[in-house]
């Protein structure tokens, strides 16, 4: 049945020009300029054999952006960004934008409500958040769409078109963390004839260092640690994690990883979630729930420096 609902929302948002990802719950929307807007359903963990339960997540993620996050993760340009990604994002509820927003097909008749309940909303709410995509409305009706996040809006726009007075302006009164990301991006900002947009991995501080010992490097660094936490404690190790690295972890960050679990299952390769924590150095965080538990394995991927892995384990030990 929960299939029979995507299908038909699938085909709701091909009206609205949404193109959906193969094999995948993800809808996306893409601007002359390369900035997205996607629509996501995302499975709940109070699912049961009998109940499908799940929530609508709608996001904008800016081209400069995402580009700077792919880069730092050495991502390949065919990469595309999920809801977790944008910077800004919602659910799309029964009556308003994050409110009421748990949706559930057990019978039926829940899945003849819930269609029209979500076709109506999608109808009432799309055309509207569709405006993002204008860059001229974003830069109108940043500071009303984004609140205290506007500057960071308006910086990444204004970023990809290099150095400016304004952007400077918008830096030097920001946060230092997101700041210190927009400044770098604005010094080499997209450029699609560039070769570094080949999908190479991008050079890491360290690794430019060309006087130091390649075999001492190799000792000093770690790729991957891993261990378990348990499920109430994830967002705390997340948190954790970013404060080593320098990643500003927000609420947008939590509400991403809201119900992300739900499908998860250690024991298969293909059922992790992966969260990017885009610091210095940006790691990339596996987690899967162990089957008939609430213990989450947990993989964190990056080139870390000896202490910073050690501190981490020393992290996964205690939660």
């Amino acid at each position: 049945m929960f299939d029979t609902f995507v299908k038909g929302f699938a085909d709701q948002l091909a009206g609205y020009g949404f193109e959906r990802e193969k094999g995948a719950r993800v809808f996306r929307r893409f601007s002359r300029d390369g900035d997205v807007f996607i629509v996501e359903l995302q499975s709940s963990a109070h699912s049961t054999s009998t109940e499908k339960v799940f929530y609508i997540n709608v996001a904008l993620v800016l081209a400069p952006h995402w580009e700077s996050r792919r880069r730092r993760l050495g991502l390949p340009v065919s990469e595309l960004p999920r809801s977790s990604h944008g910077i800004w994002s919602h659910r799309i509820g029964f009556t308003i934008l994050s409110g009421g927003d748990q949706w559930a097909i057990k019978d039926r008749a829940t899945l003849v409500k819930v269609s029209e309940d979500v076709r109506r909303r999608v109808d009432e709410t799309l055309p509207e958040l569709l405006q993002m995509l204008d860059r001229d409305t974003l830069f109108v009706d940043a500071a009303d769409l984004f609140g205290g996040r506007a500057w960071r809006v308006r910086a990444w726009l204004l970023a990809g078109k290099g150095p400016a007075e304004e952007l400077e302006h918008l830096l030097h009164a920001g946060e230092p963390g997101a700041a210190g990301f927009i400044r770098e991006y604005s010094a080499n900002p997209y450029d699609p004839q560039s070769s570094e947009l080949l999908g190479t991995r991008p050079q890491l501080r360290h690794e430019s260092d060309s006087g130091s010992d390649p075999t001492r490097r190799a000792t000093d660094v770690e790729p991957a640690v891993q261990g378990q936490a348990a499920e109430d404690n994830v967002v705390q190790l997340l948190k954790r994690i970013s404060g080593y690295i320098g990643y500003v972890y927000d609420d947008l960050d939590e509400a991403a990883l809201t119900g992300a679990l739900g499908d998860t299952n250690d024991e298969s390769v293909d059922a992790w979630f992966r969260y990017p924590l885009m610091g210095m150095p940006p790691l990339m965080v596996h987690l899967a729930k162990s089957p008939g538990s609430t213990v989450v394995s947990v993989r964190v991927e990056g080139t870390m420096k000896r202490i910073l892995a050690t501190r981490i384990k020393t992290l996964l030990e205690l939660l």
